[in-house]
């Protein structure tokens, strides 16, 4: 995750604060963190938090929003390069090896008291995979592909929260190849739904 500011002494501070409150967020639910006890663990005063954020729901926000926003550009560009629907395998490569790659934050955005995060996360995927689903299955209602995409999309989270919590995970790879063996599954049936119509 890219922390924003030019100078070293901003970045160095946010960072400290970022890794501060992921901390206390794997510990307990967002209203039951202070400003207090985050400058505490951060080792920085109230003041400097003040200087960049409002409260500890703004950085929340902020976190979520920015990683959302990596997010998409990831998958946009994993989309724009499919080349066929086999190549699902592909996109779920680069898909899951961006949410490893950010692990603390999709933690944080898939906690269990972030429902509104979880959303976020399925609204924005939602809206990208939409257009391209269109050019593979065109004759197929719209109503169709979201409940195909909302199907998909939240047993890859299940799955991903799972990856997230075991204790003995296999390589992201291997998950993301499981995870696209279940999606093109799932296309063949549409595929062949298309074909009827």
């Amino acid at each position: 995750m890219n922390i924003e500011g030019s100078d070293l002494r901003v970045r160095m501070t946010k960072k400290m604060l970022i890794e501060a409150f992921l901390r206390l967020r794997k510990q307990k639910p967002l209203r039951r963190i202070t400003v207090s006890e985050l400058c505490s663990e951060a080792g920085v005063g109230r003041g400097t938090f003040y200087a960049h954020y409002q409260d500890v729901y703004d950085l929340n926000e902020r976190l979520e929003g920015q990683f959302l926003e990596e997010f998409s550009v990831a998958l946009r560009d994993a989309l724009e390069h499919q080349e066929n629907i086999q190549s699902a395998r592909r996109v779920c490569r680069v898909v899951f090896a961006k949410l490893a790659e950010n692990e603390p934050l999709c933690a944080l955005l898939l906690a269990p008291d972030n429902a509104e995060g979880a959303l976020r996360f399925i609204e924005q995927g939602g809206k990208l995979c939409a257009e391209y689903y269109k050019k593979f299955f065109g004759s197929t209602p719209p109503a169709r592909l979201g409940d195909f995409y909302r199907f998909i999309s939240s047993g890859c989270i299940a799955c991903f929260k799972g990856w997230l919590h075991s204790d003995i995970r296999p390589p992201i790879e291997q998950f993301a190849d499981e995870m696209s063996e279940f999606i093109t599954r799932g296309v063949r049936a549409l595929l062949q739904e298309s074909v009827r119509r």
